[in-house]
């Protein structure tokens, strides 16, 4: 039996891919980062947490914060010593180069790799600017350097070029982002969540929307290419899909996460459709995919790019999608199709897909992307990774016969 390290979670990718990884047979385990996002826990993925907590372990160091420099990772290193195979996200590959272990697979969230692009010099902030360039010279050196292998499935320049600069090669996969159970109860929803799926039932077509808003308000430059999330494409895509129409009876549903939700709520505003929008907090992934149920359409992200957890989650439920993605062929493998999704490159085509698209072509959208998520996504993605994994880990223990 395989033993598996995953360091760092995030969006519970990690927690996600250790749940396949344990179904498929291997002896996988969680470390959290210090400074997981609260609502990104596993206690906010599961109903069944007692099952998984005794795989499930606090690393002790941050991700990305200045411990993770003057920190002594003795205790780290030993407690990672007796595992096999290293997968990691994150601040991952620093710690690795640190305690003397190569990072067999690095598999980013951010593109272009974590705490390089989203570097930026700020005049302002010298002293941090210094410490966020001497962390971006860090992570190219133990990425170079101590990294087997790069997973990522994002084909954009804005990602891809960093690690051809690198010259670290890259292997283009998916993330296993979901674990379905099916076993558990279903908690009980809120009754705020509870409402918003009555309004969504009732809805003449329901977006569904649980982005983070990012368009006006970047944390860097280069986010995401330097366009953020825009949502205010899909805003004013119903907007004008509403405007067409005549339609009062539709809705979109939107939660309020990230720095631009007020800018969010001022466009509606100018567009006069504040009555068609309901605003949800922010909430938990097992809240997220109940509410999904009564989607009929689900907007995404329109950077260009890749779709993130949002996407993954629209797929697994066979909710159609909306979302943007730059250069269609460079995803689509002979043994990996792209799913079926409505690829929108502006408000008005938006507009344009929500009108030519009656609620019986979505429904039939959403299940052949279904089938497609059931196919090239879950445990059969995870068998992927677990023979990677195992290849790293018999490297190790030939290297060690010598």
């Amino acid at each position: 039996m395989t033993r598996i390290a995953l360091i760092g979670n995030m969006n519970n990718n990690h927690f996600a891919l250790m749940r396949h990884l344990r179904d498929l047979g291997a002896d996988a385990h969680l470390f959290l980062y210090a400074n997981e996002h609260d609502h990104f826990l596993p206690q906010c993925d599961t109903a069944m947490w007692d099952r998984w907590r005794p795989f499930v372990h606090q690393l002790g160091v941050s991700n990305g914060g200045r411990d993770v420099f003057y920190r002594d990772l003795g205790p780290l290193a030993r407690r990672l010593g007796d595992f096999e195979a290293l997968l990691g996200n994150g601040i991952a590959p620093v710690l690795c180069q640190r305690i003397g272990r190569r990072l067999d697979m690095f598999v980013p969230y951010c593109d272009g790799g974590e705490f390089i692009v989203e570097h930026e010099w700020k005049w302002r902030k010298p002293l941090a600017s210094t410490y966020t360039a001497l962390r971006k010279r860090a992570m190219e050196h133990a990425l170079r350097d101590g990294v087997d292998a790069i997973v990522t499935a994002n084909r954009h320049e804005h990602s891809l070029g960093t690690f051809r600069r690198l010259q670290v090669p890259t292997v283009d996969m998916f993330i296993p982002m979901l674990y379905a159970e099916t076993s558990a109860s279903e908690p009980v929803m809120p009754a705020e969540l509870q409402q918003a799926a009555e309004r969504m039932d009732r809805a003449s077509l329901a977006v569904f929307s649980h982005v983070s808003h990012f368009w006006k308000t970047l944390p860097v430059a280069r986010f995401m290419g330097g366009v953020g999330k825009r949502n205010q494409w899909l805003i004013e895509g119903f907007a004008r899909y509403v405007g067409s129409t005549g339609d009062r009876a539709a809705l979109l549903v939107m939660v309020e996460y990230g720095p631009d939700v007020a800018a969010s709520k001022a466009l509606i505003g100018q567009l006069g459709i504040a009555d068609q929008i309901i605003w949800l907090p922010l909430m938990t992934r097992l809240q997220i995919m109940r509410l999904l149920d009564h989607a009929h359409v689900g907007g995404s992200e329109f950077a260009g790019m890749l779709w993130g957890g949002a996407g993954w989650e629209f797929l697994s439920k066979g909710v159609p999608m909306l979302h943007y993605l730059e250069n269609e062929s460079a995803y689509a493998l002979p043994d990996r199709p792209l799913p079926p999704f409505l690829n929108c490159a502006s408000a008005e085509e938006i507009a344009r897909a929500l009108l030519t698209h009656d609620r019986a072509a979505l429904r039939r959208m959403g299940e052949c992307a279904r089938a497609w998520y059931e196919r090239y996504q879950g445990q059969a993605l995870a068998a992927r990774y677990l023979g990677m994994l195992a290849e790293a880990a018999q490297r190790r223990r030939q290297e060690a016969a010598h």
